[in-house]
């Protein structure tokens, strides 16, 4: 059995399992002798020759979620979690980017189309996720979301949201509280905000908003404005190709530290160097999103939460997404997802870390530490003004505070540097 891959509507190529069960792509020669032929990811450029597993491999699997999600969405399709082709094979239909994976055959346009779903039959799915992941609450949907939260694919039209049904394309990403953490919502999008006042032009953050649950606060979930999608003229969505940093440098998700070998700071920004068609401004926003994580204490900023967009086939840095403060929850793991200047431990960073940093990036060293002077002095002035603001949206959050209070303490261990 063969599956097609599918960029936006045209064939792209198949992926297959060969005698041995590991997992075959191969670009379609058509495809490939087309006008509009662009390699499906900086790893796999485009030839006519098969790409066998451990070329393909991470590429397709990084499409698909993880950790206990995966395992959850394999037993309600009863596929094998580690079985990446199976699951590809059932929720493959609406991917990251402009990815769509069907049964041979079918194609993007074949089916699909949008269910309106109320906000009460919205909480149940919300409520129901203990049992049954989002990606996996009805059997016409055929979606895939990277990462270990539980998330779905919307479509949000004239303030209706609704569900995409086979491989319709989504316009939003909703994303519901994680389990086990307080109030992950609102500190998501509270980080998020803050870096749209931060970051200039504000549009490398995406629109967040947040849908407040009915029955209880738990039931709150946040809305994010895609960035691999646009809109047409028409109303049409239209997908907008993408890869995540660990699928362009060839890393399976299991391996997205860098303590448990993978991609490190040095790697992510040499990928810019090679392949940005605009090197110097992506370089910039990456240090930019570094520093950024380090003082609102954002902990989990690891190489799948940074992707390159090609916009017309060309590649770019993508929009940045999944900013939150995770040294809020002491649970959580004090180190650092990548190491800056060889140390893995934020409370250890020192001046001497940055300046090593910027040597590891070919990036001057001034240019590192007036980033951080600059950062350590607006970012909690802009949280103080924002939490105000976010209080008379949505009331006083304990969440916030916690949050406020670590991005000055970790600032004013920055301003100590002197």
């Amino acid at each position: 059995m063969k599956l097609g891959v599918f960029r936006d509507t045209r064939l792209v190529g198949q992926v297959w399992l060969d005698d041995r069960q590991n997992l075959v792509f191969q670009y379609d020669k058509a495809y490939i002798d087309s006008e509009y032929a662009h390699p499906l990811s900086l790893r796999l450029p485009l030839r006519e020759a098969p790409y066998e597993n451990d070329e393909a491999r991470p590429f397709f699997s990084n499409l698909l979620p993880e950790g206990d999600i995966r395992e959850l969405i394999a037993k309600v399709v009863h596929v094998s979690k580690n079985n990446d082709f199976a699951l590809l094979r059932e929720i493959g239909g609406e991917c990251a980017g402009a990815v769509s994976i069907l049964p041979e055959g079918r194609t993007p346009l074949d089916s699909g189309g949008y269910q309106e779903i109320s906000w009460d039959d919205l909480e149940d799915l919300l409520e129901g996720r203990a049992k049954k992941p989002l990606l996996a609450s009805r059997k016409d949907l055929r979606l895939s979301l990277a990462g270990v939260q539980d998330k779905l694919p919307i479509y949000l039209s004239a303030g209706k949201l609704h569900l995409p049904t086979e491989n319709a394309p989504s316009s939003h990403i909703l994303k519901p509280q994680i389990r086990g953490f307080y109030d992950t919502v609102h500190n998501e999008a509270f980080c998020m905000m803050l870096a749209k006042r931060i970051f200039t032009p504000s549009s490398r953050i995406p629109e967040v908003s947040i849908l407040h649950g009915k029955r209880k606060s738990a039931n709150d979930a946040l809305i994010i404005e895609r960035y691999d999608r646009s809109t047409l003229d028409n109303g049409a969505i239209r997908r907008i190709h993408q890869e995540d940093f660990c699928q362009a440098l060839g890393y399976l998700a299991n391996r997205k530290y860098e303590n448990e070998g993978g991609p490190g700071l040095k790697e992510c920004f040499a990928l810019l160097s090679r392949f940005s068609t605009q090197p110097l401004v992506d370089r910039l926003h990456l240090l930019k999103w570094v520093v950024y994580n380090f003082i609102i204490g954002n902990n989990d900023a690891h190489a799948k939460n940074l992707a390159i967009l090609f916009l017309d086939g060309k590649p770019v840095l993508a929009p940045f997404y999944d900013l939150i403060c995770t040294q809020v929850y002491p649970e959580l793991s004090k180190k650092m997802s990548m190491r800056i200047g060889g140390e893995i431990r934020h409370e250890y960073v020192h001046l001497r870390h940055w300046e090593r940093f910027a040597q590891e990036i070919n990036v001057k060293e001034k240019l590192v530490i007036e980033l951080l002077k600059e950062y350590s002095i607006s970012i909690p002035n802009e949280a103080e003004a924002l939490a105000e603001d976010f209080a008379r949206l949505h009331g006083r959050r304990e969440i916030l505070d916690r949050v406020v209070d670590m991005i000055h303490r970790n600032s004013a261990a920055v301003r100590k540097y002197g």
